[in-house]
């Protein structure tokens, strides 16, 4: 059985009667814990490995740095190298496998736990555990969550406790209406969208960063995962193509992209593994003219809102909120093939075309920058994050326990 398939089992078996007993036993021990959470604030994430969703996760948890916020964390990272982005701003619970290997009790002892905070808030993302937690909280307790994108499983695994979350959090528009058309296709009460709300991600964008230079080699940068989604093996046969028809370009790929990559492609790609340190990662944006991006699904990639705050024009396939920034051949480029040797061949025309034509480069270049300044400064993030948590926003109110 399959991850996907076995947590999607365990949450139809959630509210089974011998799960529902179990739970019921361990919340009276999560009652009897000899200590409390000052803040009364509970977050849970799946990981605090590299991500952008990591980075996101942690700038939340900022945003309730005078509060201390407690933060958990349900399933194994891969490293520890965005562990430190939480550490200033939170009380760290890395306990996953007693999370994970302890259900249901865990989620009893933790939902009776928390229940004990008369004014408690919980929030969580891309987190099983979380999901599976929510139906044992107390009305009290402020429920909310964020959706990055469809197609990652969470989706599906808390569509069960749509109905028990005071608000739900999105980064596009497209995530909005994907959201919309789950609810009416499972028969989710339609007043459950007026509790969704749209929350951009940010990043910081400045004026002083200075025109791309002009290099022999057109820089061609990618920075994410090498999970299947991102379709990186693309990416390697984009470069190969390059190098066959004598395009000069560097295609440089930040992240554990290696194994993605086709053996007979590696030799014409970069890799720069995984980059913690963010003035390496500085580094890279600046000596980068275009970021590519091959994914069959996103939300609104953060990569990309830092490659423009950057200048580094995105050249990405058209999905998830993507194109709601993205303006073809204004602040950036939309790949329209959908089968994977046509985008393949798209990219290296397309490649080869900005190399040739650096004019054209710097205009978009341009763009993309002003868009950033624009649009991505994210003035009202906090606030608006802390409304959705705390309840300041007048919306939800107390949901069924």
């Amino acid at each position: 059985m399959s991850g996907p398939e076995r947590d999607m089992l365990i949450t139809r078996l959630n509210g089974a009667f011998p799960v529902r007993m179990l739970v019921t036993f361990a919340k009276a021990l999560g009652w009897l814990i000899p200590f409390r959470n000052a803040s009364a604030l509970f977050f849970f994430f799946p990981f605090f490995h590299v991500g952008g969703a990591e980075k996101v996760h942690a700038d939340i948890v900022g945003c309730f740095a005078g509060e201390r916020p407690w933060v958990f964390f349900t399933k194994k990272s891969a490293n520890r190298s965005f562990r430190a982005l939480f550490t200033e701003e939170a009380r760290l619970f890395n306990i996953w496998p007693l999370l994970k290997y302890g259900y249901p009790l865990s989620v009893g002892i933790m939902a009776g736990f928390i229940n004990r905070h008369r004014k408690a808030a919980v929030f969580g993302c891309n987190s099983l555990f979380y999901y599976l937690m929510v139906p044992y909280l107390a009305p009290h307790v402020r429920r909310s969550d964020l959706l990055h994108a469809f197609g990652g499983a969470s989706d599906e695994f808390s569509l069960p406790v749509a109905g028990r979350l005071d608000r739900r959090v999105v980064i596009s528009r497209k995530t909005k209406q994907d959201l919309t058309d789950q609810y009416l296709a499972n028969g989710v009460d339609a007043a459950m969208l007026d509790r969704v709300v749209v929350i951009q991600n940010r990043v910081e964008a400045t004026d002083e960063i200075s025109e791309k230079a002009i290099r022999p080699e057109l820089n061609v940068l990618f920075v994410g995962r090498g999970t299947p989604e991102k379709r990186v093996h693309l990416i390697g046969r984009a470069a190969s193509m390059c190098r066959e028809r004598c395009v000069p370009a560097r295609f440089v790929l930040v992240g554990d992209t290696l194994g993605a990559v086709d053996a007979g492609d590696r030799e014409n790609c970069i890799f720069a593994g995984e980059v913690c340190d963010e003035r390496i990662l500085e580094d890279l944006y600046t000596g980068a003219e275009v970021l590519l991006l091959t994914s069959s699904r996103e939300g609104f990639p953060l990569v990309i809102m830092e490659a423009m705050a950057r200048g580094v024009v995105p050249l990405s396939t058209n999905v998830g909120g993507i194109s709601e920034h993205l303006t073809h051949g204004v602040n950036g480029l939309l790949l329209e093939s959908r089968d994977e040797d046509g985008i393949v061949a798209e990219i290296a025309a397309i490649v080869s075309r900005l190399a040739a034509d650096r004019r054209e480069l710097a205009e978009l270049s341009r763009a993309a920058r002003g868009y950033a300044r624009l649009h991505f400064g994210g003035e009202g993030f906090c606030e608006a994050y802390r409304n959705v948590i705390l309840g300041r926003d007048g919306g939800g109110g107390s949901c069924p326990g």
